[in-house]
């Protein structure tokens, strides 16, 4: 398995602080994506024990729905991408609207993400939109 062999490369290399398991998983099944986590996570864990394992949420699903998954782990980072320039649902919305969206539902999105005995989050990627005046 590649992290495996990645963790082993360098593992020995102080400036190892983290290794992403994938990125931006899609359309896969949740049940095989926690398997290969798992996986993913004990290669590392062979390794070392103090760098950060990264488990991207599949953009497709709800930004929680790891969260009780990963929250078994120790030293594990849930990696959340929100995407508003390539969704339709902000394709007619101005800048204003756009703007309201994100202070108030990825706010709250991020706020619920955070607990006090659970993984951290890092926001990998955060697209806004594009305005084009007419």
């Amino acid at each position: 398995m590649w992290p495996q062999k990645l963790v082993f490369r360098y593992s020995n290399r102080s400036g190892l602080v983290a290794i992403e398991l994938m990125n931006e998983p899609q359309g896969v099944n949740l049940e095989s994506l926690k398997s290969y986590y798992q996986a993913g996570y004990d290669a590392v864990r062979k390794h070392t024990s103090s760098a950060y394992v990264i488990m991207s949420n599949p953009l497709d699903r709800d930004s929680k729905v790891l969260l009780s998954f990963a929250g078994a782990f120790s030293g594990v980072v849930i990696d959340v991408h929100y995407y508003n320039l390539f969704s339709d649902r902000f394709s007619n919305m101005n800048v204003q609207q756009n703007i309201d969206f994100i202070k108030k539902q990825r706010v709250s999105d991020l706020s619920s993400l955070t607990t006090s005995n659970g993984p951290l989050i890092f926001v990998g990627k955060f697209s806004t939109f594009t305005y084009t005046r007419k």
